[in-house]
């Protein structure tokens, strides 16, 4: 099966400024489907040793962690509809007292990533280890389909049937088995949740379509909530509503149903383009602040090589698909197969609304203003649906963006200090 590097196809149109329909076919089928070796992640090795070796390998989450002396172990749990996920713990850190049952925070990544997203900046500064310091039972999850989770009990990653999901299956299946397998695992009862981007949209998901999982989860924490998209049609939402049609058929037509694999290939040419020295540097860095909000002053420009050897981590295309109908319709609504099908499925002729008046959780809502992915107008139409809303917090720096939740170099003093004084309520 041909693999593509979506970001390649987005990041070229970004900067010929020009439509893609007026693209050559063969060079737009020559950016979309590069051969795709894996990269390989050594179970254990902290990156210094693999430095020391000069592998192309990459540090697996449980080397990521354990090169700072904290305690890391990896799960495995299948989902119902036979999708095999890999996900992992931190179940506590030497600053935090030795208690057998501690509060259990789950965090799940956005579109694209993985748990490695969080992990990649170190003590003092990622989210989970402060999270592990402060006397949490930390789970962080991967979704079906990125580099931890994709196996099948039946179906192989080279089968176009693998790939026939968004994150609504991700919402219904993965999430419950994933927030299941923790809480059975540790005893407890509910849980604390931490999303980003995807995995906000995911949560409010589950907990409409799911809910039951409104007494499992005691808080739901939304770091740049993505629900409802009816503003602000500019940088990557305005290429997707322009393109998105064209995109996915011609993506089909050839084969194509995986987005953002991780390959040696995209990941050796970013680090040689990218690079602190390279003459191309400015000009990634613009790409990367047209999708994400510019804010130099909170990413270290010289961790891009770095960055992209974890990110992105792969996804299915019917996802992609999935958003770009919510920015064409402006609706929070399950996937739309078109008229036919859809009666098929859902017995009338439009995709049902997630019901979002449903969930009885709190919900926290943490969004910044420079973030073209998560509109300030857009969170306050989510707010406005919700019914339990127990935050609606606006980042005080005003060019927070919308990575910046993960990797923003004062993401500690500019989110997670007040985002871990609002869990310590919930404990």
């Amino acid at each position: 099966m041909r693999r593509c590097e979506a970001g390649a196809i987005i990041a070229f149109v970004i900067l010929m400024q020009g439509p893609v329909e007026g693209m050559s076919f063969n060079i737009l089928r020559a950016i979309l489907s590069p051969p795709v070796p894996r990269i390989t992640r050594v179970r254990n090795a902290s990156p210094r040793e693999l430095r020391l070796k000069n592998s192309l390998a990459v540090s697996d989450f449980l080397g990521l962690v354990k090169q700072y002396h904290y305690p890391a172990e990896e799960h495995n749990v299948t989902t119902i509809d036979g999708y095999n996920l890999k996900f992992h713990r931190i179940p506590g850190s030497a600053r935090s007292s030795l208690v057998e049952k501690k509060p259990v925070v789950f965090v799940q990544h956005g579109i694209s990533a993985s748990s490695d997203s969080w992990v990649l900046m170190g003590p003092g500064r990622d989210l989970v280890f402060l999270l592990a310091d402060a006397g949490y039972d930390v789970w962080v999850g991967n979704f079906r389909g990125n580099s931890y989770s994709r196996s099948h009990v039946v179906l192989s990653p080279e089968d176009s049937k693998f790939w026939q999901f968004s994150f609504h299956e991700m919402a219904y299946y993965d999430l419950p088995a994933m927030i299941d397998y923790a809480l059975d695992h540790t005893g407890q009862k509910s849980l604390i949740y931490i999303g980003h981007s995807m995995g906000t949209t995911t949560s409010y998901i589950l907990l409409s379509e799911r809910p039951e999982y409104n007494n499992r989860l005691r808080l739901v924490v939304s770091f740049a909530p993505v629900a409802y998209w009816k503003h602000g049609r500019t940088g990557i939402q305005k290429f997707l509503v322009d393109n998105g049609d064209f995109i996915e058929q011609t993506l089909r037509n050839q084969g194509i149903h995986e987005l953002y694999p991780q390959s040696t290939l995209i990941t050796q040419l970013l680090n040689s383009l990218c690079n602190e020295n390279a003459a191309t540097h400015k000009v990634c860095l613009n790409v990367y602040f047209r999708f994400f909000g510019s804010d130099p002053e909170q990413f270290n420009t010289t961790l891009i090589p770095y960055l992209v050897s974890y990110f992105p981590a792969g996804m299915s295309l019917k996802t992609l698909a999935h958003y770009y109908q919510h920015l064409s319709s402006g609706q929070f609504r399950q996937y739309d197969y078109g008229y036919v099908e859809n009666f098929g499925r859902y017995q009338q002729a439009e995709p049902p609304a997630y019901d979002v008046s449903k969930i009885t959780a709190p919900v926290a809502l943490f969004y910044g203003r420079n973030d073209p992915l998560s509109y300030e107008v857009d969170v306050m139409e989510l707010k406005k649906r919700l019914t339990n809303v127990v935050a609606s917090v606006a980042i005080s720096y005003p060019a927070f963006n919308h990575v910046d939740f993960v990797w923003a170099t004062d993401a500690k003093r500019l989110l997670y200090d007040d985002t871990i004084e609002l869990i310590h309520q919930y404990k």
